[in-house]
């Protein structure tokens, strides 16, 4: 090849070495959103004690709840039961969400699921969002946490029309 060859061709050459990296970002960038907008990958992280506007309604402050001595009972040997407490205003509005997630924060890094199926609990308490409620509601949901789980904890959940977003709680 010659430099003639290549003033000739400086265009065209040109022309694949923008388009070429840039197909593979559109494609793999596409590839990436098909494979991950049904999971939450976008977290949107409030501070304990607050509150936020997330998916048209109003959340929190997520708090620890009471454990009645029932539930607290049913907690095995070396673990704790507690009970978190998210309040929730959708405004009119019916809401999609799954039953929180409770992470330790530092450390470790665990996650439990709730612990409803393994505690003496009442189902009457929302462990999500009810699909037929647009007035207030509170989400109540127990989780068996050993005891040497010192936290900081967060509530993390998901709302069904903000995928791939989720909302993380920081609990006091």
């Amino acid at each position: 090849m010659t430099a003639r060859w290549w003033r000739r061709n400086a265009v065209a050459l040109a022309a694949v070495a923008v388009l070429l990296p840039t197909t593979a970002a559109v494609v793999g960038g596409n590839e990436w959103w098909s494979a991950n907008q049904a999971d939450p990958v976008f977290p949107t992280t409030v501070d304990a004690g607050a509150t936020v506007e997330y998916g048209g309604a109003t959340w929190g402050p997520a708090r620890w709840g009471t454990v009645a001595a029932d539930t607290a009972a049913d907690a095995p040997e070396g673990a704790r039961a507690v009970v978190i407490e998210v309040p929730v205003d959708p405004h009119g509005r019916i809401l999609s969400c799954s039953s929180p997630m409770l992470r330790e924060t530092d450390g470790e890094r665990r996650r439990w699921n709730n612990a409803i199926a393994d505690v003496d609990w009442s189902y009457d308490r929302a462990s999500s969002c009810p699909s037929d409620e647009t007035t207030p509601f509170t989400i109540a949901v127990p989780y068996l946490v050993p005891d040497d789980a010192t936290g900081p904890f967060s509530l993390e959940l998901t709302v069904g029309d903000q995928l791939p977003g989720y909302l993380v709680l920081r609990l006091p």
